[in-house]
């Protein structure tokens, strides 16, 4: 399944929260997949496929994602309902401002934001970024994060959806972010794999978004917390989104998965089907500066 991406793998990297210092040593075997591998720091509970994807191979992999995805109507259609309704979370914490959407793609969750927001965003693929501005009008820049042109402190909002944890360095990401944000400003994190969800535990290399290309980094809430600093910035809003969302099926994805804890039990190596969408599989989270204009 991965082998076209095998020459792409980058140096290895150490733990994004403990860094260099924490040593060889402070990391076990979360999960095995082919010649992915993805570790869990024994001291701050981060896991991260190590080694990855390098920034070149992202850049291969990235470059046809659009593409794909518009021609997969139905995922398109239920993306465009969990837009809104992540955007509705957003909105109980800001509705106006300057927001700037980090990965954008091509512009569809800056686009349900509203007219509320004075809209900007990133794009590394250009095509996609064109697309945003040709589609929607939008303000989107086919940069990447810390290589870009914007102005320290011009961001009520920063948002990475469904993003951070596809970047190779999510400390310098998280950095510039906070860089970028005016004092109180926030900052919104969603649709981003849970570490603490049940099928996160109980499925690892089986559970429905494990993705050792894309999904490169795993984190929690307390994790992204203690990465972007706890001290300058506190929690404003948590959720979980399942039931409601176009991914739910509460009947049929709890009975497979109470099914399922027996199979695995029995014989995980010859489990072979991914797990379903569930509660707590994805983590949306606002943050907020603690330095109030």
């Amino acid at each position: 399944m991965y082998e076209e991406f095998a020459r792409y793998l980058g140096p290895a990297r150490p733990c994004a929260i403990c860094g260099p210092a924490s040593g060889t040593d402070s990391r076990e075997i979360w999960a095995r997949d082919e010649y992915f591998v993805a570790l869990k720091c024994r001291q701050c509970g981060l896991v991260q496929v190590d080694p990855g994807l390098s920034p070149e191979g992202l850049g291969v992999y990235y470059s046809t994602y659009l593409k794909h995805r518009l021609e997969e109507t139905l995922k398109f259609e239920q993306r465009r309902v969990q837009y809104a309704l992540d955007a509705a979370f957003l909105h109980r914490f800001a509705t106006s401002g300057r927001v700037l959407d980090v990965g954008c793609s091509g512009g569809f969750f800056l686009q349900a934001l509203g007219d509320g927001f004075i809209r900007v965003g990133l794009e590394i693929d250009a095509q996609a970024a064109k697309f945003a501005r040709d589609r929607f009008g939008l303000d989107v820049r086919p940069h990447v994060l810390g290589q870009d042109d914007l102005e320290p402190a011009s961001f009520d909002v920063v948002m990475f959806r469904g993003v951070i944890e596809h970047v190779y360095d999510p400390r310098a990401a998280l950095a510039r972010a906070a860089e970028l944000l005016k004092p109180g400003g926030r900052l919104y994190i969603c649709a981003t794999p849970n570490l603490n969800s049940f099928c996160a535990e109980m499925y690892r290399e089986k559970w429905n978004l494990w993705h050792p290309i894309q999904h490169i980094n795993i984190f929690a809430a307390d994790t992204l917390h203690r990465l972007l600093g706890a001290d300058r910035f506190e929690v404003e809003g948590v959720d979980y989104p399942y039931l409601g969302t176009p991914y739910e099926n509460a009947p049929e994805d709890y009975a497979r998965v109470q099914q399922e804890i027996a199979e695995l039990a029995r014989d995980r190596a010859s489990f072979s089907r991914k797990s379903p969408p569930f509660w707590g599989n994805m983590l949306s989270v606002v943050y907020r500066r603690k330095d109030r204009a």
